[in-house]
Parts: structure tokens; C-alpha cells; sequence
């Protein structure tokens, strides 16, 4: 989509920012350093194809998202600890759920604490929680309704739709949880010192696996 930053970095178009340039990727995937990262360790997983929400995600791509989903999650788990998925997930362009980021993108976090509750005082007071995995939100998004997804722990998926969703649920109620209330807009605080060291120990992980595997390979 010509007028979609995050197209324009992922196809490498013109300069592209650090936290644009994968951490890994598959052939549709990839995994991002996420800009404004709360807390360090914060990761992206996006579509190459311009695609508004994972709900938009075609058939040919859903093995494909659960195999980097998981890389990416075991990664994280193995760096920081317990980790959390989630996403806002609009059914169309220039909505609030979006963030302003009208290109999906799924977030795997690591977080201590129960997000659930946490991100439940900024939801409408009518909005409920169901069992659900990508297979709902994909439905969700076929019937036009705009949804959060939440993964914690991973496996157990959550989903709720809500005509009334505001911007950066889930990030104002990680800001407020880390003590950063006012903190949870990723455009004016882009929190690069976590950015940075993300991508360094993840970049070093990947590094010290690659070397191990040389070394196996040369010792067989």
C-alpha cells in the first residue's frame, strides 16, 4: 500500500529506521523491534503484505504466523521471561483501536503481571472477554467488528469486539503498571533505550545460536 510507512520499510523503499529492520523473518513474516517499547524485550510481529489487522491474515498464511509466533515467544522466554501476546485489532482503517498504525501487527511482550486486569479500567464497562485464538479474530474482522486479542499465558487466547474501543488499550495499562502512566503514546515517547537493548540481546542471541550450529556442523 503506497501511503503505509510500515510497507515502505518492509520493502526496504527508502531508508529505514532500526526498528524497522527485522530481527528475523520468514517469507510473509517478520519480527520487529517495536518503537515506544515500554519495557524492554518488546517485539512486533508483522505481515510484508499490507494487511490492517491479523484478522485480515489469509488461510495461506495461518501455519506460517503460528510457527513465527512461536519462535518469537519461545525467544523472548528464554531472554526475559514470561511473555504475553496481544493485539488491537481494527476491522478498518482510521480507527481508534488502531493506534494509528493502519498495518497489523501483533505484540509479544514481556510483562510479570496479570494483563487482563490491568488493561480492564480503559475498557467500556460492557466489553467481555471470550475464548478465542486467530481463528475468531479472523471472524471478527469478516463480520466488520473491531477486536483486542490477548494471550496470556501463551495459548490461552482471549478476544473481546467492542464498537467503543479506544487507542493503545493495552499499552496505557502497561504504562500505568510500570509506573509510566503518561508515558504510553509510542509517537511522543519512543523509549529508544529499550528499543536499542532489545535489539542488541536479540541480535546476540542470534549470534551465539548461529555459532553453536557452525560449530556442530563443522564437528560432524
Amino acid at each position: 500500500m503506497s501511503n503505509c510507512r510500515m510497507c515502505s520499510q518492509l520493502q526496504r523503499l527508502g531508508p529505514v529506521d532500526a526498528w524497522n529492520e527485522p530481527l528475523m523473518e520468514s517469507a510473509n513474516l517478520a519480527v520487529l523491534p517495536s518503537l515506544g517499547a515500554l519495557v524492554e524485550g518488546w517485539l512486533l510481529l508483522v505481515p510484508k503484505q499490507h494487511l490492517i489487522s491479523m484478522g485480515a491474515v489469509p488461510d495461506s498464511m495461518v501455519d506460517e504466523l503460528h510457527e513465527m509466533k512461536h519462535i518469537a515467544c519461545s525467544i523472548l522466554q528464554l531472554l526475559y521471561g514470561e511473555v504475553s501476546v496481544f493485539e488491537h485489532g481494527p476491522s478498518r482503517g482510521n480507527c481508534k483501536v488502531g493506534c494509528s498504525v493502519d498495518h497489523a501487527h501483533l505484540h509479544i511482550v514481556p510483562v510479570q503481571f496479570d494483563l487482563a486486569s490491568a488493561v480492564t479500567p480503559f475498557l467500556p464497562e460492557d466489553a467481555d472477554w471470550s475464548r478465542g485464538g486467530l481463528a475468531e479474530c479472523r471472524s471478527a474482522f469478516h463480520r466488520g467488528e473491531d477486536y483486542l486479542y490477548l494471550e496470556q499465558p501463551i495459548g490461552a487466547g482471549r478476544i473481546t469486539t467492542h464498537r467503543a474501543l479506544g487507542s493503545q488499550l493495552f499499552r496505557r495499562a502497561i504504562a500505568s503498571r510500570v509506573g509510566t502512566p503518561n508515558q504510553f503514546d509510542w509517537r511522543e515517547h519512543p523509549e529508544l533505550p529499550n528499543v536499542i537493548a532489545t535489539i542488541k540481546k536479540v541480535r546476540a542471541w542470534a549470534g551465539t545460536m548461529a555459532s553453536r550450529q557452525s560449530y556442530s556442523e563443522a564437528a560432524l
